[in-house]
């Protein structure tokens, strides 16, 4: 259900409306942000039947006199039971002041209770707040009418995703980010860098899914004020249908048949080794008893950018199938017999997706064709191994926080991630306890020597390539690295910890 857009909050009235009835909040101070539909006075006792919800009530409590306490407590609670906005009481001339049972019952049934300390005229202040509230939804349906426009457009021109964020952004008045369905973090607009595009992910008021045949493929998260949160809501729910269609509309995918055949695999549905081989012969790609399979998944801002790079790569490699599927791309890479498939197949993407920075890749492992069952083995595992590839994505772009220049991972130098997610909680807090030195450090002194140790590590312990990648001279590294050592009592790149190590950091990081 979309969420109502906010015209006026129970706060802005009481602050631009009543201003001039010295209102002092009794009750439920935290929900003053609550929206008003309407702005209405009454002194009728049994005026909740009335009322459809998001009323501001202002009453002086006439039709309340001589009712008994219970009577009163049954009035507000009726008025919170019926979603009413607050209750503003004008005290001096029915009564001294708001009585206590009632001020007890508003309380507990969280109804903000206002009492109005000065006269002013009511029918001044709902003249005044309902022509603001009807404003402010007529200016609101025509920015959602302009904004629904500009996505659309967008869907036929050269923008995309990145120039429906920036329309997004513009009518919320706040920084976009879009996650994907695996968590990667897929486009942003209005901030600095990655880091403070998490930083909105985690605080943030206001975010919606974005869905495609009742399946999740992304999240699209607003930054802001709270007070703004149900605005942005409803202008971002209005963005997720053209966003879904942006998202999943087809790109540079090939043959139909390939298409078709990465499709079936990723839906789990079991496909006998000699219809594989024929499906894939079908779609242009060479496949001998010696090749072997590369399965790749990816996502991107615009899923045409992640399949444009797997076309290129898989060109240059041998051939290739691949399908979008609910925004994530999976890919088939089949390359001659080789070595290091796995490696070759991420340097290939490295050099064809340079123009992604956006993209995220995981490559699997790579299957032999010449030694699989003749049943529906081979497919089975090809299901296994794009699914893998798949979850994986969210661990990789956690490692893209530190390096956000990296696109492409392996999944085999992403299992200690992997493996951190499923460690045991008492050998999960020797670990945390392991690297708690260099963490407190870090938290204290806004060093990065946890970034430090984790490249220094991925990278074989070479400090000259570690330097490389963290942008700093090799005295610096070599500086880092005493520094650790002194931190930690002990050198963690020794052979019989460096393991224990690494997986302490991919505790820490799955923890964040």
């Amino acid at each position: 259900m979309a969420a109502s857009p906010v015209s006026l909050c129970l706060r802005d009235v009481l602050e631009h409306h009543l201003d001039g009835a010295d209102p002092h909040v009794l009750t439920a101070h935290d929900r003053l942000d609550r929206p008003v539909a309407w702005v209405h006075s009454s002194e009728i006792f049994e005026i909740g039947p009335l009322l459809s919800g998001g009323e501001l009530l202002l009453t002086t409590g006439l039709g309340l006199a001589g009712l008994d306490a219970g009577t009163r407590r049954h009035y507000v609670r009726d008025l919170a039971e019926r979603g009413v906005a607050g209750l503003a009481f004008e005290i001096g001339r029915t009564f001294d002041a708001i009585p206590d049972q009632m001020v007890r019952e508003g309380s507990a049934c969280r109804l903000p209770i206002i009492e109005l300390r000065r006269v002013q005229p009511f029918i001044e202040v709902c003249r005044r707040a309902n022509t603001a509230i009807v404003s402010a939804e007529v200016d609101d349906l025509r920015l959602r009418t302009r904004l629904d426009a500009a996505l659309h457009a967008e869907l036929t021109s050269s923008g995309g995703v990145a120039g429906m964020l920036g329309h997004l952004a513009d009518a919320i008045g706040s920084p976009i980010v879009l996650i994907g369905s695996q968590g990667a973090l897929l486009a942003a607009h209005g901030v600095d860098d990655d880091r403070a595009a998490w930083r909105i992910v985690d605080g943030a008021p206001a975010s919606v899914t974005i869905t495609v045949r009742g399946r999740e493929i992304g999240r699209l998260v607003a930054g802001g004020s709270h007070r703004s949160g149900s605005r942005a809501e409803a202008l971002l729910d209005l963005a997720a249908g053209p966003l879904a269609a942006a998202l999943t509309r087809a790109g540079t995918r090939g043959s139909a048949v390939g298409a078709r055949l990465v499709e079936e695999i990723v839906d789990g549905r079991p496909i006998r080794r000699a219809d594989l081989l024929a499906r894939l012969v079908s779609s242009g790609v060479g496949v001998r008893d010696s090749s072997l399979v590369v399965p790749v998944a990816a996502e991107a801002p615009d899923p045409r950018m992640a399949e444009s790079a797997l076309a290129r790569t898989g060109g240059a490699l041998g051939g290739l199938v691949q399908a979008t599927v609910d925004a994530t791309v999976y890919g088939l890479i089949v390359v001659p017999s080789a070595p290091d498939p796995v490696g070759q197949t991420a340097r290939a993407l490295e050099k064809a997706g340079s123009a992604a920075t956006r993209s995220t890749f995981v490559v699997g492992e790579a299957t032999g064709f010449d030694d699989s069952a003749p049943g529906a083995g081979l497919s089975n595992a090809l299901t296994v191994s794009l699914r893998r590839c798949g979850e994986r994505i969210a661990l990789a772009d956690t490692l893209r926080r530190d390096a956000p220049a990296r696109r492409v991972f392996t999944g085999r130098e992403l299992l200690a991630d992997a493996a951190a997610h499923t460690i045991g909680a008492e050998v999960r807090a020797e670990l945390t306890a392991l690297l708690a030195p260099l963490v407190t450090h870090d938290r204290h002194h806004g060093g990065p020597l946890v970034t430090t140790l984790d490249t220094h590590l991925r990278h074989g312990c070479s400090a000259t390539r570690s330097a490389q990648i963290l942008h700093i001279g090799r005295q610096s590294m070599y500086q880092r690295l005493d520094r650790i050592r002194a931190v930690l009592g002990f050198d963690p790149t020794e052979p019989d910890v460096a393991a224990s190590m690494l997986l302490a950091i991919g505790v820490h990081r799955a923890d964040r």
